[in-house]
């Protein structure tokens, strides 16, 4: 026969023995808390340190497209147009006040042709200094930007005699970064370029000992081209 006394201890170890599984399992719960809570801290800490990570300088030779320019015969008035041609430049930036704004520098180079009876193959060359805003909290993987520049054109026509014209110029544009890696990544940009001239100023003129004689002059006291480029970011 079991004594009352048996039977209460019996009861008694059964609790104790109850209570220790239900620590020891809440210690496993804890443990396996505070591994989870690690790893999400050890995440969270790699992304905000990517975040974090900013380039001071950024090197982005780029290809692409421009289009536009228009001039006109100074005899007969007739529109003498640039044809649309492949562009190819480079842009060098450098990180001002805060990692959303750079100063920049600008290299755009066209080689192309003026209509017309005869034919005038000519270089244009966009010299600018400006700089960029860009949006980074949009995406870490697009970062959308738009800008400026200002500086020199420089025409220059590929015939003998013919005397090269340097013009005040400036451009507004934006577009895309993607970042690959924290060192590279691809540029996107689309832009318009404005040079100032007078309206009623001959142009390429050439001077011999018959007089001189201008080939083209200037449609309008605006000189706009349009042009749209894909370039590598090497960024350090």
């Amino acid at each position: 026969m079991v004594t009352e006394l048996e039977r209460r201890n019996f009861v008694a170890s059964s609790h104790r023995r109850i209570a220790r599984q239900l620590v020891a399992q809440q210690r496993i719960a804890m443990r396996c808390v505070l591994f989870l809570a690690g790893c999400l801290a050890g995440v969270s800490a790699g992304a905000a340190d990517q975040r974090r990570h900013v380039n001071n300088f950024e090197i982005t030779p780029f290809v692409g497209y421009m289009s536009g320019g228009k001039f006109e015969n100074p005899t007969d008035k007739s529109e003498r147009n640039l044809e649309d041609d492949t562009a190819f430049g480079l842009f060098a930036d450098i990180v001002a006040d805060v990692p959303e704004r750079h100063y920049e520098l600008l290299y755009a180079n066209q080689s192309s042709t003026v209509e017309g009876g005869v034919p005038i193959d000519m270089n244009v060359q966009y010299l600018h200094i400006g700089g960029t805003v860009s949006y980074t909290d949009t995406s870490a993987h697009v970062i959308p930007y738009f800008g400026a520049t200002i500086g020199a054109a420089r025409f220059s026509p590929d015939t003998s005699g013919l005397s090269d014209a340097t013009k005040l110029s400036f451009s507004v544009g934006g577009g895309l970064k993607v970042p690959l890696t924290d060192h590279l990544g691809l540029r996107f940009d689309a832009r318009a370029f404005f040079s100032l001239l007078d309206g009623d100023t001959t142009l390429f003129c050439t001077s011999g000992s018959e007089g001189g004689a201008c080939a083209i002059s200037a449609r309008s006291d605006t000189f706009i081209q349009y042009a749209a480029g894909l370039g590598i970011v090497a960024a350090f």
